[in-house]
């Protein structure tokens, strides 16, 4: 049997936690091929559904699957046909 996953008995410090966001670029860091993708996404549609719930985000999920599962079987029976 293996041996458990060991978790660190104590927190990392505040040092250990500065000096790793230090090491990260900074935010307003620009970077061309981010810039590139930047372009075609619509943020205003992330920007909604960020003002959603968490259950909303899921409701909205489960009914866009339904949708998908719908038109696949109409896809399978147009095959079929």
């Amino acid at each position: 049997m293996s041996e458990p996953a060991r978790y660190p008995e104590s927190h990392p410090q505040v040092e250990e936690l500065t000096d790793a966001a230090d090491s990260l670029a900074p935010v307003d860091a620009f970077d061309p091929v981010i810039e590139a993708y930047k372009k075609d996404v619509d943020r205003t549609i992330l920007r909604e559904n960020l003002k959603l719930s968490p259950h909303e985000r899921s409701e909205k999920f489960v009914s866009f699957m339904k949708s998908i599962w719908k038109l696949r079987e109409i896809a399978e029976r147009e095959r079929r046909e």
